[in-house]
C-alpha cells in the first residue's frame, strides 16, 4: 500500500495547484523523483497577467484566442483521426477549429480599448454562430458559461474568479446536452471546474488556477476510455476532451504560464506540451491509481500526439485494456443525418425580442425527434441534432421557437461524411476514418424540406431556406462544411445565386480547406435535383462537368394546381426526345390533379418516365422539370 499523502499545508497546496493538483507525495510515488519547488509563482508581466490586482487584461483575451485558433489548427488532423463519438466521421477536430475561428472573426471586430468581458463575450457569441458539430457546439457554450458568469462585489478578483468562471462554463456546457455522457468534453470540463476550484481555495495564484485547470482536464482525457466502452474499443481518447485541454492550454500560453509548468510536469513524467508542435504526449503511469484508487495496472505510456492512445513504446500494445479488440469498432450512427440549425430571438437590431427563454423547449423538441441534442446560447440559439427526419426536426424547432425566426439550417448525411473522408485500418485493425481532404464538394440550397433528405443522401450539404433569404456568410458556412477544397453550389433560386456569388468573394484566412466557390447555373430545385441525379452516375473528377450538362437539358415551370394552367405548361415544355418529367407539388394539391399531369404528359410523350417528388412545401403550385 502506498504511503499516506503528507498532509496539505499552504505551501503544499500551492505547490500543487502550479504542478497538476498533486501532492509532494503523490509526486514520488508516480515518478521516483523528488516534488517541486513550491516558491510562489514570479510576478508576470503587466502586458499579460497583473499579480498586484490579479486579472486578465483585454490584450490577454485576443492573445487567448489567437493561441486557440494556432492551436487547434495546427491538431485538427490528429483529433479528426481520434473521432469515434458520438460518429466517428473525421471531424471534431475541424469542427472545433472552425469555431473557434469564428469566435476569432468576431474578437477581430472588437474595438480596442473593449473591457475584458466585451472581449470574451465576442469571442463566445462569434463561436457560437459559427459552432460545428456536437463538440463546436459544446465548446461554445463552455465559452458562453465562462465569459457570462457572474461573481459577487466582494470575491477577489482573479483566480478565485476564474475558478467560478470555469465552473460555470462547465454547468452550462452540460445543460446544453439532452443527455450527457461521460468520457466526453463535458468530463473534462468538469475535470477542469472542480481542479482550478481546488487550486483558488488553496490559494494558488491566476496562473496556478489555470495551470490546474488544464491538468483537470487532461486527467479526465485520460480516463476516458474508461468511462465511455465506444473509445476503448476503438483505442482512443475523446477527441473533444482532447480538444479542450488544447484550448485550456492555449490560455495557459497566453497568460505566460507555460514555461514553469512544462519544467514541473517535465519532473514528474505527467504531462509534456511542445511549444513548437502543440502535441500532447501522455506520459503518466497508468500503473498508479487515478484519484478514485483505481486504474487500468499497465505499464505502458500512452501518446495521444497523434490523437491515439496507441503505446508510444510499442506499436502492438494496446492501451488501456492490454490487448488489442477482437473485432473491428464499427462506425457508429445515432441518426441518419446531422440537422444544425440558429433560432434568432432578437430584434432584428441583435437586441434579444422580449420572449420566454426557449433552451428548454428547443432541447426537448429535438430530443423527441432524435439524439445528440444540443441547444446553446441566450437570445440567439443554436441547436443540434441527428435525426432519421430533418424535415420534422425542423418543424419540432420551428414548432418551439415560436416567433423567433429559423435561419441558418444546415444538414448533413452522416454516412456520406464518413464514406467521403475514407476509412482505413489502424494498428488493431480498427476502421477509422483518414481524416482525408476531398477535392470536390457540393452545396444544395432549397426550401422545400421535402427535398432535404434525398438532396443529402446524394453527397451535397444542403442549405434549407426557411423564413428568410441566406446570407453570404451562410452559404459560405455550408461551403466549409463539405470539407472539400472546391465546392460547387446549386443555388436553387436566382435571389441564392446572388448571395453564392458573394458569398464566393469571402473565401480566404479561416475558411477550413475551402479554396474556391462555383456557383452552377441551378435557377430551381427542380435544376438541383436533376443535377445532383446526374452526379451520382459519375466519378468524383467529372462530377461538376456532369453537373453543367445535365442543367443545359433542364427545363422548368411553376403554375398553379388547376387544369386551365396545367395542360398549357405541360404542352409548352415537352418535348418528343424527353426522357424523364419530374413533378414537384406543394403539399396543397390534390393528388387527382397530379394524375391528371401524368396522364397528359404520357400522351404527349409515350414512355416518358414521370417522377413525383414531396416537397414539403405548404402551398396549392406544381413545378415541372423535363429533361
Amino acid at each position: 500500500m502506498a504511503a499516506p499523502h503528507p498532509k496539505p499545508t499552504r505551501e503544499r497546496a500551492w505547490c500543487s495547484a502550479r504542478g497538476g493538483l498533486r501532492w509532494s507525495g503523490k509526486y514520488r510515488r508516480l515518478s521516483g523523483g523528488s516534488a517541486p519547488s513550491c516558491a510562489r509563482p514570479r510576478r508576470r508581466s503587466p502586458t499579460s497577467v497583473t499579480d498586484g490586482t490579479e486579472h486578465i487584461e483585454p490584450a490577454v483575451v485576443r492573445e487567448w484566442v489567437a493561441e486557440t485558433v494556432r492551436t487547434l489548427g495546427q491538431a485538427r488532423a490528429r483529433i479528426d483521426r481520434a473521432n469515434v463519438f458520438p460518429v466517428a466521421d473525421a471531424d471534431t477536430g475541424t469542427n472545433l477549429f472552425l469555431t473557434v475561428t469564428e469566435g476569432a472573426r468576431t474578437v477581430g471586430e472588437v474595438p480596442d480599448g473593449a473591457p475584458v468581458d466585451a472581449v470574451l463575450l465576442a469571442f463566445a457569441r462569434g463561436a457560437l454562430i459559427g459552432a460545428r458539430g456536437n463538440s463546436g457546439v459544446i465548446l461554445s457554450e463552455f465559452l458562453r458559461g465562462f465569459a457570462g458568469a457572474t461573481t459577487v462585489a466582494d470575491e477577489p478578483v482573479g483566480s478565485l474568479r476564474v475558478a467560478t468562471r470555469l465552473e460555470a462554463a462547465a454547468r452550462s456546457s452540460s445543460a446544453a446536452v439532452a443527455v450527457p455522457v461521460a468520457g466526453t468534453i463535458l468530463t473534462a470540463a468538469d475535470g477542469a471546474a472542480v481542479a482550478a476550484r481546488v487550486a483558488a481555495d488553496a490559494g494558488a495564484g491566476l496562473s496556478g488556477v489555470v495551470l490546474a485547470a488544464r491538468t483537470g482536464a487532461h486527467d479526465a482525457m485520460l480516463r476516458s476510455p474508461r468511462e465511455l466502452d465506444v473509445l476503448s474499443r476503438a483505442g482512443v481518447l475523446d477527441a473533444g476532451a482532447f480538444g479542450l485541454v488544447l484550448v485550456l492550454d492555449a490560455l495557459c500560453r497566453a497568460l505566460g504560464a507555460v514555461a514553469d509548468d512544462v519544467a514541473d510536469l517535465a519532473d514528474t513524467a505527467d504531462l509534456t506540451c511542445t511549444t513548437d508542435t502543440t502535441e500532447l504526449a501522455v506520459l503518466a503511469d497508468l500503473g498508479a491509481p487515478d484519484a478514485a484508487g483505481e486504474g487500468p495496472g499497465t505499464d505502458c505510456p500512452l501518446s495521444v500526439a497523434d490523437g491515439t492512445m496507441s503505446p508510444m513504446t510499442s506499436p502492438l500494445a494496446s492501451g488501456l485494456a492490454g490487448a488489442a479488440p477482437a473485432e473491428p469498432v464499427p462506425v457508429g450512427i445515432d441518426g441518419e443525418f446531422e440537422v444544425m440549425l440558429v433560432v434568432d430571438g432578437t430584434d432584428g437590431t441583435g437586441a434579444p425580442a422580449p420572449s420566454p427563454p426557449l433552451a428548454d423547449a428547443l432541447r426537448a423538441a429535438l430530443a423527441q425527434v432524435g439524439d445528440s441534442v444540443v441547444v446553446v446560447g441566450e437570445g440567439v440559439w443554436q441547436a443540434h441534432v441527428h435525426t432519421d427526419d430533418p424535415a420534422r426536426a425542423v418543424q419540432a424547432a420551428r414548432t418551439a421557437a415560436g416567433d423567433a425566426r429559423l435561419r441558418q439550417v444546415c444538414v448533413r448525411h452522416l454516412a456520406t461524411q464518413v464514406a467521403a473522408r475514407g476509412l482505413a485500418d489502424d494498428l488493431h485493425g480498427h476502421a477509422v476514418p483518414t481524416a482525408e481532404v476531398p477535392e470536390h464538394g457540393v452545396v444544395a440550397i432549397t426550401s422545400a424540406p421535402g427535398l432535404v433528405p434525398d438532396l443529402a443522401r446524394s453527397g451535397a450539404v444542403v442549405l434549407l431556406t426557411t423564413d428568410q433569404a441566406p446570407t453570404p456568410g451562410e452559404v459560405l458556412r455550408v461551403a466549409v462544411d463539405t470539407g472539400a477544397r472546391r465546392v460547387a453550389v446549386l443555388p436553387g433560386s436566382e435571389v441564392a445565386a446572388d448571395v453564392a456569388r458573394e458569398a464566393g468573394g469571402l473565401v480566404g484566412p479561416g475558411a477550413g480547406d475551402l479554396r474556391g466557390l462555383e456557383v452552377l447555373d441551378a435557377p430551381t430545385d427542380l435544376h438541383v435535383v436533376a443535377a445532383l441525379a446526374a452526379a451520382a452516375l459519375g466519378s468524383v473528377d467529372d462530377v461538376v462537368a456532369l453537373m453543367r450538362a445535365t442543367l443545359d437539358d433542364v427545363r422548368a415551370v411553376q403554375v398553379p394546381a388547376d387544369g386551365a394552367f396545367v395542360r398549357p405548361a405541360l404542352e409548352g415544355l415537352l418535348r418528343a426526345d424527353d426522357e424523364v418529367l419530374t413533378v414537384l407539388p406543394g403539399r396543397r394539391v390534390d393528388p387527382v390533379v397530379i394524375d391528371v399531369v401524368a396522364g397528359i404528359a404520357r400522351q404527349r410523350v409515350p414512355g416518358i418516365e414521370v417522377v413525383v417528388l414531396d416537397s414539403g412545401r405548404d402551398h396549392a403550385d406544381l413545378e415541372l422539370g423535363a429533361e
